[in-house]
């Protein structure tokens, strides 16, 4: 979270400059760039490090699912909330459960009859050095545009 307080406190500056319009105008394009980054990383199935994610477990007869990898269509149902003094990229619904339960590396049970599962860790959304980069250099952008 250190980046985070970080990136927040060079924001803060900024918000001092800008009007009410242009600051939502900023935000609007920070969310909808996130989600496009966030959406490529994981269709590449890495994490926020640049790490891979841990791959499924074998099935009950033992085989892996061939050409199926993990969160294949969840980057297309990202969603993205932003205002003047906000920017907000995540999941929904159904889809926000599931990602949550990777992302912390929950134990829950798959249906009703199951057992408990414990899932591994996978970072499906988080802040990288890159996107921090990135932010910065679209704020500059917008700065002096």
């Amino acid at each position: 979270m250190d980046a985070i307080g970080g990136l927040n406190h060079w924001l803060d500056q900024i918000d001092l400059m800008l009007e009410p319009k242009q600051r939502r105008e900023l935000m609007r394009r920070l969310a909808q760039g996130l989600r496009v980054r966030f959406r490529d990383r994981i269709k590449q199935q890495r994490d926020p490090d640049g790490n891979r994610f841990i791959p499924r477990k074998r099935d009950q007869t033992g085989k892996i699912k061939r050409n199926a990898t993990l969160f294949q269509k969840i980057g297309k149902q990202l969603k993205t909330e932003y205002s003047d003094n906000h920017a907000v990229v995540g999941f929904g619904g159904r889809t926000g459960f599931v990602a949550s339960v990777h992302q912390e590396g929950k134990t829950i049970r798959p249906s009703k009859n199951a057992k408990p599962t414990r899932y591994p860790i996978r970072q499906v959304v988080g802040f990288s050095k890159d996107d921090e980069q990135w932010i910065k250099s679209e704020i500059q952008k917008f700065l002096t545009i």
